[in-house]
């Protein structure tokens, strides 16, 4: 079965550079984004998006194909990917999968149901699931599960395995369906392969990384950008302003908030999020 490289890794690792010298030395890459924040128009300095000079040079697939107020899932992304990969392979060219949305990728390779949840119900699941953890522990939320989901209660009774017991309450709370029901139903796996590259980076050095990165963002003018979304007609509940420091910036430029503070939230946030990206994506690991 044929394979499909995959580079992947946490917000700031080093994703595109690596993307860059791949193209370098096999110039027929077309590369397929797996990056959530990058589907939007107008969404660009805040989301690293590669510049439009560098998509001149190397043709790139799923970025700005979005309104702001349009909603797109792992399912319409395993869809379109595949369709897209299918249609490089086919003209002779080669594609290459980069991005750090976890869900997307599971999605991509190894088939989702219908069932799934979008991934910002699954975000705001996990972030639930991540404090009840701390707060109650591994035996009382999987003592919790028995009366939810039977099945998954059983499998994780054998194996004990903290992920699992997360994965399926989060599924739980961002669906409302037992993740052992949903899974009855099969999801069609991709006829690729991956072949996962995975580029990692010293946690101390990548918080360094990701301080350095939004620094840069905001002397390119990250603040002008939100300011000119804004005047556009562009809200804080729109699926665009998901990605991280929007939302943030947005109360800069209304006011709300000075630039320092929402500096510091946008540092967190990622840092965060690069941690749970490094967490999900240690599963890839070959």
């Amino acid at each position: 079965m044929r394979q499909i490289e995959v580079i992947t890794g946490p917000t700031a690792s080093g994703k595109t550079t690596l993307a860059l010298q791949r193209f370098e030395s096999n110039p027929n890459i077309e590369i397929v984004s797996a990056d959530a924040s990058l589907l939007y128009y107008g969404f660009d300095i805040g989301t690293a998006k590669p510049s439009l000079e560098i998509r001149k040079r190397i043709p790139h697939h799923i970025i700005d194909i979005l309104k702001p107020n349009e909603r797109f899932n792992a399912s319409d992304y395993s869809k379109t990917a595949r369709e897209i990969i299918r249609k490089i392979i086919t003209n002779g060219k080669t594609p290459l999968i980069v991005g750090g949305t976890g869900f997307y990728i599971d999605a991509l390779f190894f088939g989702i149901t219908s069932l799934e949840a979008d991934e910002k119900k699954i975000e705001e699941a996990r972030l639930r699931v991540a404090q009840e953890m701390k707060e109650l522990g591994f035996d009382k939320m999987h003592e919790r599960l028995r009366e939810i989901d039977p099945i998954l209660y059983q499998q994780i009774l054998r194996e004990r395995n903290p992920r699992r017991l997360e994965r399926a309450w989060e599924f739980f709370y961002a669906t409302g369906i037992p993740l052992g029901e949903a899974r009855k139903e099969k999801a069609e796996p991709f006829e690729f392969q991956p072949s996962f590259t995975l580029v990692e980076v010293d946690r101390e050095k990548l918080q360094q990384k990701i301080i350095v990165r939004i620094d840069d963002m905001l002397t390119a003018g990250w603040l002008k950008e939100v300011e000119k979304l804004l005047q556009n007609g562009v809200a804080d509940m729109m699926p665009a302003m998901n990605a991280i420091g929007y939302r943030e910036l947005a109360r800069v430029a209304r006011g709300e908030k000075p630039l320092d503070a929402a500096r510091e939230e946008i540092i967190i946030r990622t840092r965060q999020y690069a941690k749970r990206q490094a967490t999900w994506m240690k599963r890839y690991k070959q």
